[in-house]
């Protein structure tokens, strides 16, 4: 129940823009980064729109976990580790780190809620690091949350919001962690839309 009731606030309640510094402007696709108190890592939130499609387009992609790896950069080994309908699943993904930073991976809860004329929809992605056992070589992402906010409007563009805030772990440089913030998730973004423009 609370769960629900933290997903509803988010809807109703969006967090205020201006903490948010824009990093990057390319192609239709924006990425903005902020401080977090008590934390040496960014937040990201990146803003695009996805013309010519439907709000169940764009979940289709989101959703599919097991083609992680063409929408998400350095993403390896995804895997459904539990499915309940459509709308909820745990997936584990294992992230390639750059040399000579050791590989992530993380196991994610994630819920998603559609409101009730289907036009808009939250993604929340919620961390389970002891889902399952810690593998050797790799650091387990412990910390980390954020969602996917879609809207449908009347000429048949979905607006995206991905937003995301996580602690890698281990010994990670905050400066090489902070310039992942921005190019990942433009990244992500790029391939969303070329994803359901190729579909």
């Amino acid at each position: 129940m609370i769960k629900y009731l933290v997903l509803i606030l988010l809807f109703f309640h969006p967090i205020s823009d201006s903490e948010w510094d824009l990093k990057k402007e390319k192609d239709g696709i924006q990425i903005y980064t902020r401080s977090i108190e008590g934390s040496s890592f960014n937040e990201f939130k990146g803003i695009t729109v996805i013309q010519n499609s439907s709000l169940t387009d764009v979940l289709d992609v989101i959703l599919d976990v097991k083609n992680y790896e063409s929408l998400f950069p350095d993403c390896k080994n995804p895997k459904v580790l539990k499915q309940d309908g459509k709308w909820y699943d745990v997936h584990y993904v294992l992230t390639k780190g750059p040399f000579p930073v050791k590989d992530r991976d993380s196991v994610f809860e994630q819920i998603t809620v559609i409101d009730k004329n289907g036009k808009h929809a939250l993604v929340t992605l919620n961390p389970l690091p002891d889902y399952i056992p810690e593998k050797e070589d790799v650091v387990r992402v412990k910390n980390g949350s954020g969602f996917w906010d879609l809207e449908e409007d009347a000429n048949n563009n979905v607006n995206v919001i991905y937003q995301f805030h996580g602690e890698p772990g281990g010994d990670v440089p905050a400066w090489l962690a902070n310039s992942f913030v921005v190019t990942h998730p433009f990244k992500t973004l790029e391939n969303l839309k070329k994803r359901l423009k190729r579909e």
